[in-house]
């Protein structure tokens, strides 16, 4: 027992540092977003999956909208890198086949994820404005890079470069979003190739070698 006038010590319960706690949460969301439609994704549900309370939620995020986009955004930024390997590359016909590779890894990992969330930006307006934005923000980098080509003459001049760049990136986004964002997934190669057909003649005027007898 303790001496008279002497508080009894209490046990504390060890500090969760904020940025495990953080990741550990968007690594919940990220797993709930593979299994289930996002009408179920609920803070409730999220939270099920950690050993973290749920007031260690709002710590980090204001609502379940803020935390699905926060996982997107994350995604998002490996398929930026992804890209980039078209946008910096000094051979555009490889460039864009490397580029559709890399994105195609991404999609497998994260598919089921970017197909949940595409689905619900169709019934959710903060959804829809964010993720289109993303999606906007990867059209623009297409079309500026077209434009680019097209004064060092590697792609046509009378292409439309921003009709083109939104086409391009919305077909990727439908089309991978289908072949890989589904069990079972399609298999990348045959999902890469096709797309690099399709992207390498639109700018370059010449149809991929894949697949071609020799």
């Amino acid at each position: 027992m303790p001496l008279v006038g002497t508080p009894a010590l209490t046990r504390r319960r060890p500090k969760h540092d904020p940025k495990q706690t953080e990741r550990e949460i968007l690594d919940a969301a990220g797993r709930l977003l593979r299994e289930r439609p996002f009408r179920e994704f609920t803070v409730d549900a999220v939270m099920r999956q950690t050993d973290l309370k749920r007031p260690a939620f709002y710590v980090h995020f204001r609502d379940r909208h803020d935390l699905a986009l926060r996982v997107v955004e994350e995604i998002a930024a490996e398929l930026s890198d992804m890209t980039d390997r078209w946008l910096t590359s000094e051979e555009p016909a490889a460039g864009v086949r490397s580029a559709l590779e890399g994105i195609a890894t991404v999609f497998l990992e994260h598919g089921p994820v970017l197909r949940a969330i595409s689905d619900a930006a169709g019934t959710d307006e903060r959804v829809e404005a964010t993720y289109h934005g993303i999606v906007q923000g990867f059209v623009d980098a297409t079309a500026r890079h077209i434009r680019e080509q097209q004064v060092t003459g590697q792609v046509p001049a009378d292409l439309d470069a921003d009709e083109t760049g939104r086409a391009l990136i919305w077909l990727n986004e439908r089309y991978f979003s289908e072949a890989l964002g589904r069990r079972p997934q399609t298999d990348a190669t045959t999902v890469v190739d096709i797309l690099e057909r399709i992207w390498t003649s639109t700018l370059y005027g010449a149809e991929s070698k894949v697949g071609r007898q020799t």
